[in-house]
Order: C-alpha cells, then sequence, then structure tokens
C-alpha cells in the first residue's frame, strides 16, 4: 500500500510514513541521479490542469490539489526553485525551437516534479 509523506510543522519527514521514492535525508542530486519527471500544467480544454508524466501518460484535472495530489502519490517530489527553473527553461526552449510552433496546446507550466529511477532500473 503507497502512503503519502507526512511533514512535521518544522519541515523534517516522518520517515514512518515517508514514500519508499522519497529521498533520504541527505537528498539527491537531480544533476547527477538518475530520474523521471513529472510536470503539472494549466490551460485546457479537457481540464484545467494537466498532468504529464513517464510513458507519455497524461491525466486531465479540474483542481490543482487533484492534479498534485495524484502525483505525489505517485513518489513524485517538487524540484528545488532552481533546477525547476533551469527545467522550465529548457522546456520552453525546446518548445520555441519547433519552426511554426507546437502541434499541440502544451499549456502553461506551473510545477515540475522528480522521481528517483531506482538503480535496478537504470
Amino acid at each position: 500500500m503507497n502512503q503519502l509523506a507526512l511533514v512535521n510543522h518544522n519541515g523534517n519527514m516522518d520517515n514512518e510514513m515517508s514514500h519508499p521514492m522519497a529521498p533520504p535525508a541527505g537528498g539527491y542530486d537531480p544533476k547527477v541521479t538518475p530520474m523521471s519527471i513529472a510536470t503539472i500544467s494549466s490551460g485546457f480544454e479537457k481540464g484545467d490542469f494537466l498532468v504529464r508524466e513517464e510513458k507519455g501518460q497524461r491525466v486531465y484535472f479540474d483542481f490543482f490539489e487533484e492534479a498534485f495530489n495524484y502525483i505525489a502519490y505517485k513518489g513524485y517530489i517538487r524540484m528545488s526553485k532552481e533546477d525547476e527553473m533551469e527545467w522550465m527553461d529548457t522546456m520552453n526552449n525546446v518548445h520555441a525551437s519547433v519552426k511554426g510552433g507546437m502541434k499541440y496546446n502544451t499549456g502553461k507550466l506551473l510545477m515540475v516534479l522528480y522521481r528517483p529511477i531506482p538503480e535496478a532500473q537504470s
């Protein structure tokens, strides 16, 4: 059974209830750790918020909280502001590089999350 990580008022995670994919106390270095990313974007007709995750899976939600809870339950963790901005800049540059614009609505990117890939899968 999957469980969400609980955060105490002092910001520390309660290790007894943490998600099995949660980073260790020292954290991961996203620049050297194999990881999978997921994004939450807004501005779509099917639903106000879109979660894009591994293997091209897309799920639409009417409320941001539903989108965030869905992806957090799968073990994704929000990146540091610095890493998140680097990914957002990269994705915006990639989308802008497509001659004539992207074929599909990419929406407005709101959040980038990551999940470390276990060593066995890398």
